[in-house]
């Protein structure tokens, strides 16, 4: 009966403190829940401070939060869409699907502050946001995108590469920027392909990705300077003008190709970034056997400016027959700075630099080679004689008619 009693009672004492803990732990529920409905209310109904508190203070409460943070990301107030960001990439994992769902704002306020705790969280968002760059939503396949190039993710290159040919112009645009921020190579040739995008804002910043890849860049588009689609190659041009000093080595090699095509686009770069170590090379140029590539010499060497008269001047008086009209054209193009040099040959030797000479004073028409003009008019030679007295009418008739 002892034991009995005994037993009774010990069995009675585990009932009991059975009891308590079922008790303290509904009772430790019930102030959880109080405390989640309190900061669930401050977050969704409280003014700017309390809204402010309950973001700073809920991170470590986790999954139940998520929801409300979600909606402080859309906050009037900058500061709770912040706060709501970081709280959200302190939890993490739990909250990447919820904000995946959220790049379907519109709003660059919001989109910004929801790409932010998405690289926050890192690592665990990457997967799931390449999976969102095939979306059907478009606003989540462009947030996905910007995302990812804004984490810097490399294994999403291919993914972001595909979404250069997205229906959606502003998952296009948002790619081009992604690739430009996250700088692998292998990005150049799709990009090339999409200069000829039919929004401005898309081959803008490809253009911009092309140039910020610099010389990873520079060969492809060398030779999309031939490309079949004339867009392309306007803009492949620009681009290499953009990236400037560092293209004009290639660009200069690129001068001895067997396609006339780039031989004449890689001279007008030249001309336009206006480098004087171009100037040499592009005056071999004005032999080429290509007739728009002698051209395309002549234009850029005027480009090139005062420093190419002397090399200019020395193939006036010295170059073949091809080259040496290259120079003169080049000259006339100058004007009045290639007047000088060019009255400092008029007692050339040879008759006909003396000829060519004065022919082309005449025709730039600075008033200073009038006096020099005139004394070549008792020139031994008649035809120098000749071309003087015309030069010097073509002068005085364009100076009339000023």
């Amino acid at each position: 009966m002892g034991i009995i009693k005994k037993l009774g009672n010990v069995l009675g004492s585990g009932k009991v403190e059975q009891e308590k803990s079922r008790e303290r732990e509904e009772a430790r529920v019930r102030a959880q829940k109080e405390r989640t409905d309190n900061f669930l209310r401050a977050l969704t109904e409280g003014d700017l401070d309390a809204r402010w508190a309950a973001v700073r203070s809920v991170g470590d409460l986790g999954e139940p939060f998520i929801d409300p943070l979600i909606h402080g990301l859309r906050d009037e107030n900058w500061i709770i869409r912040r706060g709501s960001a970081d709280t959200l990439g302190k939890i993490g994992a739990p909250a990447i699907g919820p904000l995946i769902a959220a790049l379907d704002q519109p709003g660059d306020d919001v989109r910004q502050e929801t790409i932010r705790a998405l690289q926050l969280i890192g690592e665990p968002a990457v997967g799931p946001l390449i999976q969102s760059t095939r979306h059907s939503h478009p606003l989540i396949r462009r947030g996905a995108v910007q995302a990812l190039g804004i984490i810097g993710e490399i294994r999403a290159v291919p993914h972001i590469v595909e979404s250069l040919k997205d229906p959606d112009p502003g998952v296009r645009h948002e790619s081009a920027v992604a690739l430009g921020h996250i700088g692998d190579p292998r990005a150049v040739s799709p990009l090339i392909e999409s200069l000829n995008d039919v929004k401005e804002n898309v081959r803008m910043a490809v253009m911009a990705t092309l140039c910020s890849l610099g010389e990873h860049a520079i060969g492809p588009l060398i030779r999309a300077l031939v490309d079949p689609n004339e867009e392309v190659c306007r803009r492949a041009s620009l681009a290499l003008v953009t990236i400037g000093e560092p293209a004009v080595d290639a660009l200069i090699y690129a001068l001895n190709d067997q396609s006339p095509g780039i031989r004449r686009g890689a001279i007008e770069v030249l001309g336009q970034i206006g480098n004087t170590k171009a100037i040499a090379p592009i005056i071999a140029e004005l032999s080429d056997p290509e007739r728009l590539v002698r051209i395309e010499a002549v234009r850029s060497l005027a480009a090139l400016g005062v420093p190419a008269i002397a090399p200019l001047m020395q193939i006036f008086r010295e170059g073949d027959i091809r080259s040496r009209n290259g120079a003169m054209e080049a000259l006339w193009m100058l004007g009045s700075p290639a007047t000088t040099p060019l009255i400092m040959v008029l007692k050339d030797e040879q008759v006909d630099v003396r000829k060519r000479a004065v022919m082309l004073l005449g025709e730039i028409g600075d008033q200073k080679a009038v006096d020099h003009i005139t004394h070549m008019l008792s020139d031994d030679n008649p035809s120098v004689r000749k071309e003087a007295f015309e030069a010097l009418e073509m002068i005085k008739k364009r100076n009339a008619a000023q």
